[in-house]
């Protein structure tokens, strides 16, 4: 045994350092379990502005704001490429392994206690958890999961399930220079990449970032994701996929969550935070990690279900019919958007958190249903 611990956080991703630093900061001694592997972590490392804002009491480094996002392309195979600009940005774009190395930095700043290791049985007792891994075990009052989607502790206790998740795939390569001047200072969409969902590229700092991620069904799997992501390739003019990596994004499935039990909780990933509409997952995984800690502070938290369930996974509710929407019928989307392109600055002001996605999924969602029915009447304006 090593010790006993008020908090035992299981993962130091984004969630869990936020929750670590918040638990130490406020007194609280601390052991985060870090697992990383070897090998980066399968992400697009885009950042909204929103998200952004959740980083400023770790005093975040200026470098995380040298990749802004200010403009969009939308596309659609066999339809017109459209450039969409909005007046300020609206993302970054980050290294996911140096954003993970300064976060696990702030937490060994602030006090606790990092291990690497991975997490490999966890037990309840009359106060509180026993965790143990390969080489040690300890004992915690309180127990955050932070382990990613299947993790340990959701597996365990039967936390943050969900039936949706989008199944995906990502790479890095260096940037091409036909692509270069292109993806500076932008990102490129394609909404025919993948079934329910979209493929991605974005350039940083001489690196593109490639990715598809769909909602395939049970039946369909990595064999259908490739022949999509090959046909995304084809159509950027990159040849055949390099070293990529699969991943799955978890997002509220819209069934009530169950987050927490007694003195033990999900946060990022593992409680399914994801938004459904865009997959962002970094800032979801920042706030449910900085609403666990202090729900851990204030000694309750059944208060972090309820402020996810009211919070966050309301909002996630409108994202997820906007994703329904917009993936089900994406031709459809994307010509609506060349005629309507104040519906693309709709969703940047929600990437900004100047907006959210209950004030644009009624005017998207009448203007969908006109084109479809052919109903008769006044347009709903998008522009304003």
């Amino acid at each position: 045994m090593r010790g006993r611990f008020d908090v035992i956080i299981v993962g130091l991703g984004p969630a869990g350092a936020a929750a670590a630093v918040v638990l130490a900061r406020g007194g609280a001694r601390v052991l985060a379990l870090d697992a990383r592997p070897r090998h980066d972590k399968p992400c697009g490392g885009c950042l909204s502005a929103r998200a952004m804002g959740y980083l400023d009491f770790l005093d975040p480094p200026n470098w995380l704001q040298n990749q802004p996002v200010a403009s969009l392309f939308l596309e659609y195979p066999g339809h017109s490429s459209r450039r969409f600009v909005t007046g300020q940005t609206a993302a970054y774009l980050v290294e996911r392994r140096r954003l993970d190395d300064f976060l696990r930095q702030r937490v060994g700043e602030s006090g606790a206690e990092v291990v690497s290791g991975r997490a490999r049985a966890l037990a309840s007792e009359p106060d509180g958890w026993r965790v143990r891994s390969s080489a040690a075990e300890w004992r915690g009052t309180w127990l955050l999961g932070a382990d990613g989607a299947a993790g340990l502790v959701g597996r365990t206790l039967g936390l943050g399930r969900t039936g949706f998740v989008y199944k995906a795939l990502v790479e890095e390569r260096p940037l091409p220079d036909h692509l270069a001047p292109r993806l500076a200072g932008a990102a490129l969409l394609d909404l025919g990449g993948a079934p329910g969902g979209y493929a991605w590229a974005f350039g940083r700092q001489g690196v593109l970032n490639l990715g598809l991620a769909g909602r395939l069904g049970r039946t369909a799997g990595r064999a259908q994701l490739l022949e999509r992501y090959q046909g995304f390739l084809a159509r950027l003019g990159l040849g055949r996929p390099g070293a990529w990596r699969g991943a799955l994004i978890p997002c509220p499935d819209g069934r009530r969550p169950r987050l927490a039990q007694g003195r033990a909780a999900v946060i990022g990933d593992a409680a399914a935070s994801a938004d459904p509409f865009l997959g962002e997952g970094i800032g979801q995984a920042l706030h449910s990690g900085l609403l666990a800690a202090q729900a851990i502070l204030a000694g309750d938290l059944a208060g972090y279900q309820v402020r996810m369930t009211s919070g966050l996974f309301r909002e996630h509710f409108h994202a997820r019919q906007l994703a329904r929407l917009v993936y089900g019928a994406p031709a459809r989307f994307q010509g609506l958007a060349q005629r309507h392109p104040g519906a693309i600055e709709l969703v940047w002001q929600v990437l900004r958190g100047q907006r959210n996605y209950a004030g644009i999924w009624g005017g998207v969602a009448r203007m969908s249903l006109q084109r479809l029915t052919g109903a008769s009447g006044p347009q709903a304006s998008l522009d304003q």
